[in-house]
């Protein structure tokens, strides 16, 4: 039970989020080239830009705060994990999520019609979702549901990590009215972990004798890569780097996008990310508990000298499992953008942006309103955004400069972070700095100055 526990917790900590979606990083759009891995198309205003490997973005977001998660007892130092606390704000189904993104290259060239660009990134996803019986088992065990039954079904959880290198192109059309873009990738995986996602788990307590009836069904967990971790004194370190950098787990995967504006005043787009399934072949590994069906009465604890690990062994002696290394694919979790932007001139822009991630069934879709205003070096902007599952507003703000050679932007989901971080549930952030050549060669000629004349 400490091990089950633990590793809840570990799950909880490293991971109070559901995806943000770097919602205010995509409204920087054509200024900062990297916007294209959201929205395959976006064109960059410069004729050449390289995207040094400083792009990094990280997103958090849930329904629990770190406040409601994490306890400090008075005069202690040590924060502990208030289940107590955690089951008095618990919704009936909850959602965790950790993303993280580093933007290893970046190669973007601009042409008459369009724009085409070459890029590496390596990504790296944590979603765990669960329900209001397993936090009320964590903080209260069994006790509150005698006679009853707690059922774990739908609580799963599902790590990845991959990198992918790929090709994208945008092109203009209807006299710049529409722009299309793709965007095609080759994506190798290097670790995964998930629970199958219709695996069930029941536990119904006597109300007279206090028996334990336990009901398991699909309870299998697949794998890969893991092992190097696990039991990393088997290999040596040149064989995890040889794997994460090439192996067997591979697969092709599409990114498409589109943005029409029928009005000068008026844009409209939508863009769908991570179309593909990953084939997970190598280094896989599937523990398998069989359909389980049984009641436990107790165990006789006299003459034991380690009484939790006689109960422990008791309960598993009754579920039958195995280990398989048999291939498992899974689908890549597609990320989805709507966006409709209101023009109040050419430099101002107010957008409703909606956004949705499929990592796990039933995700939560997030909404965001926003204004940009674009000055001649940069643009800022700001940004609410809400998710309806714990109805938190949040306050983002982005910035991109062009100033030389040089670009640096910033962009946050709520930055109101920054003050009090254990009173919210979310956070996000994406930084980075690139190199960008020839913005000026694509300005209408009036609007370059020429400094001789004045």
């Amino acid at each position: 039970m400490k091990k089950l526990i633990l590793t809840l917790t570990i799950c909880f900590v490293s991971a109070v989020a559901s995806a943000q979606g770097f919602m205010s990083f995509y409204q920087l759009r054509d200024i900062v080239p990297q916007t294209s891995n959201f929205q395959p198309a976006f064109i960059p205003d410069n004729s050449f830009t390289l995207g040094l490997p400083t792009n990094v973005g990280l997103t958090i977001q849930g329904d629990v705060k770190l406040e409601e998660l994490l306890y400090k007892e008075p005069g202690q130092n040590n924060f502990t994990v208030n289940f107590d606390v955690l089951n008095g704000v618990a919704l009936e189904r909850n959602h965790l999520n950790v993303e993280a993104d580093v933007n290893l290259l970046h190669l973007g060239f601009k042409t008459k019609k369009g724009g085409f660009s070459i890029f590496a990134n390596i990504r790296s996803n944590i979603d765990f979702v669960y329900n209001k019986d397993l936090v009320e088992f964590l903080a209260n065990g069994n006790s509150n549901r005698i006679g009853g039954t707690l059922d774990f079904s739908g609580s799963t959880m599902r790590m990845d990590a991959y990198h992918e290198i790929g090709f994208g192109y945008a092109r203009k059309f209807l006299g710049d009215k529409l722009i299309v873009g793709a965007r095609v990738k080759l994506v190798t995986g290097m670790y995964h972990a998930s629970v199958q996602e219709d695996a069930s788990f029941r536990l119904t307590t006597d109300a007279n004798d206090y028996s334990w009836q336990i009901q398991v069904e699909n309870g299998t967990v697949n794998t890969a890569g893991l092992d190097y971790f696990t039991n990393s004194d088997d290999y040596s370190s040149s064989d995890m780097t040889s794997f994460m950098l090439s192996n067997d787990n591979q697969t092709i995967a599409f990114d498409i996008g589109a943005r029409f504006k029928p009005l000068r005043w008026l844009e409209v787009e939508a863009a769908v990310n991570d179309i593909g399934k990953i084939d997970w072949t190598e280094q896989v590994r599937n523990y398998n508990t069989e359909d389980t069906e049984f009641t436990f009465t107790g165990i006789n604890l006299r003459n034991q000298d380690d009484t939790e690990q006689a109960i422990q062994d008791s309960i598993a002696n009754k579920f039958t499992s195995n280990e398989t290394q048999n291939p498992f694919s899974t689908t890549m979790a597609r990320r989805m953008y709507l966006s409709a932007s209101l023009y109040a001139t050419p430099n101002d822009r107010f957008s409703l942006l909606y956004f949705k991630r499929n990592a796990l069934d039933q995700m939560p879709a997030n909404y965001a309103v926003s204004y940009n205003h674009r000055f001649e070096k940069f643009v800022v902007g700001i940004l609410g955004s809400y998710r309806s599952e714990n109805s938190e507003m949040n306050i983002g703000a982005n910035l991109g400069t062009n100033i030389g050679p040089v670009q640096l932007y910033l962009a946050m989901d709520n930055m109101l972070v920054t003050n009090r971080p254990e009173q919210y549930s979310k956070a996000d952030f994406r930084f980075g700095l690139n190199l960008m050549f020839g913005y000026k060669k694509w300005l209408k000629k009036p609007d370059i100055v020429d400094l001789d004349e004045l």
